[in-house]
């Protein structure tokens, strides 16, 4: 999962940079409002593919899992003898 969160922000910060100087610039018109439009649209994906990165949750062993497995391995091999 890192990987694909590594490879999409390269990826969106690869496409920002070689997008920008064929953008019209910002002002009036629609072809500013398009340029502003896709600028904010591509720094929410940097951004969100940047705090997944950061703040990604790794799930936390529980005592109760490793209990449980360590007692189905015993009876495993109780019932092998």
């Amino acid at each position: 999962m890192k990987n694909r969160l590594i490879l999409s922000l390269l990826a969106a910060l690869a496409l920002v940079y070689f997008a920008v100087p064929y953008l019209p610039e910002i002002g009036t018109g629609s072809g500013g409002w398009f340029s502003a439009i896709w600028l904010f649209f591509a720094l929410l994906v940097i951004g969100g593919n940047f705090s997944a990165l950061l703040y990604k949750r790794y799930p936390q062993q529980s005592t109760e899992s490793t209990s449980l497995k360590r007692a189905a391995k015993e009876r495993k091999r109780i019932r092998q003898h």
